[in-house]
């Protein structure tokens, strides 16, 4: 097992973080929906239609799917996204120190 210090410290952001799931979940056959911020001249936006606060990771394979947000290890939930958990009821947090569990979820 890797040192979780090592995968914190190469997990310096959620984008990274998120970049190498969704890198790791396609390679191992995973369909996958994520949204991410884009610059606009008025600063970061995620055009969305729709309530805010859903899941960062939309994954799908052979009929199971995998609700997940992606958090740094002291990201919090927003208040919506905490809406959004309780009512899928499965959404997954993960974090950096969890990678050997996310990797084994998703082979």
């Amino acid at each position: 097992m890797a040192n979780p210090k090592a995968i914190i410290a190469k997990h310096t952001t959620e984008a990274e973080f998120q970049a190498d799931i969704v890198a790791f979940a396609k390679a191992h056959g995973w369909m996958v929906h994520a949204e991410r911020p884009a610059r606009t001249s008025k600063g970061w936006a995620t055009p969305i239609q729709g309530d805010a606060g859903f899941p960062d990771l939309v994954l799908a394979r052979n009929g199971y799917r995998i609700f997940a947000e992606v958090k740094s290890e002291k990201g919090r939930l927003t208040a919506m996204q905490k809406v959004w958990a309780d009512e899928l009821r499965f959404v997954k947090i993960w974090r950096p120190s969890q990678w050997d569990e996310i990797k084994e979820r998703l082979e």
